[in-house]
């Protein structure tokens, strides 16, 4: 979850975190990310974004599911293509419950 305006460095510490504590996952590993309250980062900040998710998807990412209001629609169109730049695209939901519904659903049709 990240709120607010990001500067680099916040943006930079969130990335080394999250790439460490995915490393300690199984591969095929689902992410749900909450940017509700996150402004749109400036362009060195979405070049974090983008080798942030590239990693992701590189240490064996599966399924995203990306929070998201119209309240903050270019922030999530920036995270959109950003990760399409890395070859995924997340999909969409307006709350952590509805995350799950997805993730559960996805879950179903795979097994």
């Amino acid at each position: 979850m990240l709120k607010g305006r990001i500067d680099v460095v916040e943006m930079q510490a969130w990335s080394d975190d999250l790439i460490s504590g995915l490393k300690r996952l199984k591969p095929g590993f689902s992410v749900i990310s909450e940017i509700l309250e996150c402004q749109p980062t400036t362009e060195e900040g979405r070049q974090i974004l983008v080798e942030t998710q590239r990693k992701a998807k590189e240490l064996g990412m599966g399924n995203v599911v990306r929070i998201v209001k119209m309240m903050n629609a270019v922030t999530a169109n920036q995270w959109q293509r950003s990760s399409r730049s890395v070859g995924y695209s997340a999909l969409e939901a307006e709350s952590v419950e509805d995350a799950d519904k997805i993730l559960d659903e996805l879950d179903r049709k795979k097994n």
